[in-house]
């Protein structure tokens, strides 16, 4: 009986229609009746009773069909009582109309039911096609672009497509058989017909197969009546299954079929129009006006600058101009920016990313902003809720950050309903729940051989800036940072913010070595990954960036036995000559970790004495496992040389060669990468 009445509710979908084009057009027939004083009263009332007759059958039905379970409670309940409330309305408007009880008022209460209506009708589309069912169609990249080199199959490939085709009917408002396709988790979980694909076996797995079945086939997915997926799309789920359906792996598309990866390009966005690189006589010109210029990435010229003066001018502007095709991110906080000056910033087509924090901009310079703005900082300024409200014609803004600005609340949650960008008012009161920024550091190198000096950013808001180079936290005891100063030997350099009312910072900690040699006589035992092989670049006395892929780092991941007769360890070994009368103390080691690409800091390093055809002992350093979660960091491990007579030296960094637990890749091989080995003082 039970599932006879849920086979019942599959009618809901059918009987529904009914009432709702007929109620909708009895609408019509009352306001045809008021403005242009012709009698239907007769067809209004069957119209009135036909509706609120077949929508009391479609709630009673549409009950039935929620029986299955296979829709989300949240978005099954409000659609449930909204059609209630609607058949209710209905019957009122029945009621009202044959007992003339208010004609005055009919066509307003009839309106306010064909809303209700509308609402109830928009529900019952989200559980049925999705929630973005009535999302307007996105342009479509016609262009095709490079395919990289390394690409992640199911983030980049697959799950496009079930987001596309096949998660309308699988989330957490509708979730056909119990199978829900949002997310990693949901996938590997399966539905009610249990696991849905079989890692390497494409043919015993159900995604893959429902997928191929004929369409009039009731297993058949998608199912009729929807979008299918197409041919390549198929057979692009079929080979991400038998490479074994992995969430995290990178594969090269130049293993993959011809077939396929000519038909990946699709997937991918469109290249970035090629900029010309700025003229280096703008970019010296820039620096000599005390800009601050960066690449913005190693893959494009796009120029990222921060002014680091106080008083900025028209020049300044101008300068900026010169390069304004390669201007991407623009830092103008803390100077006397006004609404005069900011005129010619509109004139930068290409920025994308704005910061004038602290500065003197008011609501009439915000129509300067360019329109090719994504991201706005407006911190600590004067400007108010008429001000920002003009920026809500800018398409491309994403984010306005409006930190301690004088937009009070209420305007603040108006602000947030209007715009489609996030904008973000940070927190009410600083002192507890917001820690100071970090102190940042204008020197950038960490290597010497005689001197360097240490400058620091002034940082919004003044606050007080400690530091210690004994290695120990800073505190409000420890040396106040006034001006730049100079170092003349290795040592760890930390600094602090602090200032009354704010909780303070977080410790920087830096380390600086004086180099005492690069070494030019080396010997790899080992072989770096020919992706990551740069051995030329381990004693060029210059360290890598995090990117380990900007060309300094040397890249080394154990292998596994079944897959080579001579696996590679996963260590670097590396044989070194001394230089004679040096005086080095020491052997230094740059490493990076970073737990998103599967790379760790090493385990254990170790140096020996081989000046004698023998392997001696001399040093050695255990390095701690990082926690899963650690963020990607640089270090410079120093190992002592002892004995200052050693003529040569054999260094052996050995791998954590398996990633932590809690890690999305746990047990597999980490990789260990290396940039720099130097002689210390």
């Amino acid at each position: 009986m039970f599932d006879f009445l849920k086979y019942l509710g599959k009618f809901h979908p059918v009987i529904i229609h009914l009432p709702i084009g007929v109620l909708y057009f009895t609408f019509l027939l009352a306001i045809s009746e008021k403005f242009i004083k012709k009698n239907f009263s007769d067809s209004i009332r069957i119209g009135l009773v036909f509706s609120f007759v077949f929508a009391i059958l479609s709630c009673i039905l549409g009950y039935l069909l929620s029986l299955s379970g296979d829709y989300g409670k949240d978005t099954l309940n409000l659609h449930m009582w909204l059609g209630i409330s609607t058949a209710i309305f209905n019957g009122f408007l029945l009621w009202v109309y044959t007992k003339k009880m208010s004609n005055k008022y009919f066509v307003n209460l009839f309106g306010f039911t064909i809303i209700l209506l509308t609402v109830t009708g928009h529900f019952g589309g989200s559980m049925t096609h999705g929630e973005d069912y009535l999302k307007l169609p996105e342009t479509k990249n016609e262009n095709l672009t490079s395919l990289k080199d390394s690409i992640n199959l199911y983030t980049e490939v697959i799950r496009p497509v079930l987001d596309n085709k096949c998660v309308k009917c699988h989330n957490p408002s509708k979730s056909k058989g119990k199978l829900m396709l949002v997310s990693q988790k949901d996938i590997l979980n399966g539905g009610k017909s249990g696991k849905i694909f079989k890692a390497f076996d494409s043919n015993e797995s159900i995604m893959y197969k429902y997928s191929t079945l004929p369409l009039e086939d009731k297993l058949h997915m998608p199912p009729k009546g929807n979008i299918q997926l197409t041919d390549i799309e198929i057979k692009l789920l079929k080979n991400w299954i038998d490479l074994g359906g992995s969430f995290e792996k990178f594969v090269n598309p130049s293993q993959m079929e011809p077939y396929l990866k000519e038909h990946l390009v699709a997937f991918f966005p469109k290249e970035e129009r090629i900029i010309n690189p700025p003229k280096p006589k703008d970019l010296i010109g820039l620096q000599n006006l005390n800009f601050r210029l960066e690449r913005n990435s190693s893959e494009n010229n796009y120029i990222d600058a921060k002014f680091l003066g106080k008083k900025l001018e028209s020049k300044h502007i101008n300068a900026l101009l010169k390069i304004k095709n390669q201007l991407i991110k623009l830092d103008l906080s803390g100077t006397n920016l006004n609404d005069k000056l900011i005129t010619k910033l509109e004139r930068l087509e290409n920025l994308k990313f704005l910061k004038i924090n602290a500065t003197q901009i008011s609501d009439k310079g915000l129509k300067y902003i360019s329109k090719s703005i994504e991201s706005l900082n407006l911190n600590n300024t004067n400007l108010s809720y008429n001000g920002i409200i003009t920026l809500k014609e800018n398409k491309n803004i994403k984010n306005i950050y409006l930190w301690n600005t004088k937009i009070s609340s209420k305007n603040q949650e108006m602000l947030q309903n209007q715009f489609s960008a996030t904008l973000n008012f940070g927190v009410k009161d600083f002192a507890n729940g917001v820690p100071l920024l970090q102190p940042v550091l204008i020197t950038e190198k960490t290597l010497f051989s005689d001197s360097l000096k240490i400058e620091f950013y002034k940082a919004p808001g003044n606050p007080k800036i400690r530091y210690t180079t004994n290695g120990k936290d800073p505190d409000s005891l420890s040396s106040l940072y006034t001006n730049p100063f100079f170092i003349n030997k290795s040592l760890t350099l930390k600094a602090k913010s602090f200032k009354n009312g704010w909780q303070n910072s977080k410790v920087l900690s830096t380390d600086y070595f004086e180099t005492g040699a690069v070494f030019d006589r080396y010997k790899l035992l080992v072989k770096p990954s020919k992706t990551y092989s740069n051995p030329q670049k381990l004693f060029d006395g210059v360290l890598g960036s995090l990117d380990f892929r900007d060309g300094s780092w040397n890249g080394f991941q154990k292998e596994k036995k079944e897959d080579f007769t001579n696996p590679n360890p996963g260590n670097m070994v590396v044989e070194i000559d001394i230089p004679k009368n040096n005086k080095i103390s020491a052997i230094g080691i740059n490493v990076l970790t970073s737990m998103n690409s599967y790379i760790t800091f090493p385990e254990r390093i170790e140096l020996y004495d081989i000046s004698e055809g023998k392997d001696i002992l001399i040093s050695y350093k255990n390095i701690p496992k990082e926690d899963s979660s650690a963020n990607p960091e640089i270090k410079m491990y120093s190992i002592p040389l002892k004995n200052k007579n050693i003529s040569k030296i054999k260094l052996i960094v050995k791998s954590n060669k398996k990633l932590p637990k809690g890690h999305a890749a746990q047990g597999e091989y980490a990789w260990l990468f290396v940039s720099e080995i130097i002689g210390l003082l």
